[in-house]
């Protein structure tokens, strides 16, 4: 999966029409599933970059690389909590060196 696709989540089930008034109407539930979404797309990152993170790949890399590597990564840990909303944060997600 390529960042530009959408990512969906198969935990989650889409109910239509389900507005005020209705028995499954939550008004937090977007933002929840949004951040869920957010979650899954920063994992997908994640398990890119632990590839690189095995000793044989880890030791080709020069020096520059493994910084740029780990700044990278501890980007990622910490993206979901750079913003209450989760599409501003989706917007600001870290930026993956060029070589990766």
């Amino acid at each position: 999966m390529t960042e530009e696709e959408e990512y969906i989540n198969p935990n989650v089930t889409v109910h239509y029409n389900v507005g005020p008034g209705h028995e499954l109407y939550n008004p937090d539930s977007a933002q929840e599933i949004a951040w869920e979404e957010l979650r899954g797309r920063r994992n997908t990152l994640l398990k890119k970059v632990d590839v690189y993170q095995g000793v044989l790949v880890y030791e080709t890399l020069n020096d520059d690389k493994k910084a740029e590597l780990a700044t990278y990564r501890q980007a990622l840990l910490d993206w979901p909590g750079s913003s209450d909303d989760p599409s501003i944060a989706w917007e600001n997600r870290p930026a993956k060196p060029s070589w990766l």
